[in-house]
Formats: structure tokens, sequence, C-alpha cells
């Protein structure tokens, strides 16, 4: 669910817009922002569904992010964006390029900086996190 978006250059502006009806991708451009909540169904649900199906949900309910996966490692993606990350409900495995997976639970917070990763759910439960991602340039 997409909360809020803003442009780059963003301004207070007496009577503002809902951007989130219209966005084509819910990465945003430099200097814009987007805040979305994220609901991660556990891994064994994950495992058991139709994955073509699953594919088109991602393209239509998360625009832009879904084509930053990599098809040959399931869940892993890098976004050209600066990523505040509160985990709200349950418990997820973040999964980095290097390192070992880092366990997260309710109230944890993590900064991703355009880094390759991948969210993991091993539990029973749904997980939910919100996260604000700021739009960057590449380097």
């Amino acid at each position: 669910m997409t909360v809020w978006s803003t442009p780059a250059n963003p301004s207070c502006e007496a009577q503002p817009q809902d951007r989130t009806t219209n966005l084509a991708t819910l990465l945003p451009e430099p200097g814009g922002s987007t805040f979305f909540v994220v609901r991660f169904p556990p891994d064994s649900v994950m495992s058991s569904i139709d994955h073509e199906a699953a594919g088109a949900e991602q393209a239509r309910e998360l625009p832009g992010l879904a084509d930053t996966f990599d098809p040959r490692r399931p869940g892993f993606h890098a976004t050209p964006s600066i990523d505040y990350v509160i985990v709200l409900e349950g418990e997820l495995c973040l999964e980095l390029e290097e390192g070992e997976p880092v366990r997260l639970r309710r109230g944890d917070i993590v900064v991703q900086n355009g880094t390759w990763h991948a969210w993991h759910n091993q539990t029973g439960s749904v997980a939910v996190i919100a996260a604000i991602s700021l739009g960057a340039s590449k380097v």
C-alpha cells in the first residue's frame, strides 16, 4: 500500500494532492520520496503460490519496484534510493549480497543505500514493514 509520494523539490502546498492514485512507479525520482507499507506472507506460503500470477500482482501493486528484481536470485533487488525501513509487525530475515542474513523483529530499523538485498519471512505469520524511499542518483 502506497501511503504518500512527493516529487523532486517538493513544496508545502495549501491543498496537497494525493499523487499515489496515479503513480507509474514506486521508485522516486532523485530528490523525491515514496512512503509505503508492505506485507510479507510466510516463505512457506510463497513457495506454494502460482509464481506467474504473483509476478503479475507484483507488477500491478509494486509498479517499478517489481522491475528491479533479479530473476536469477529470488527476492533480490536494488533500487536507486536510500530506504528507511521499520518492521511494524512480525519478523523478517534481511539477506544482503555479502555477509550473514540479519534477523529483524518488530521495532527494528534498517537503512538501505542502494544495496542488493532480499526479504524473507521464515516464520508462520505475516510480517509488515513501513518504508520511506528517497530517490537518489547513482554514483
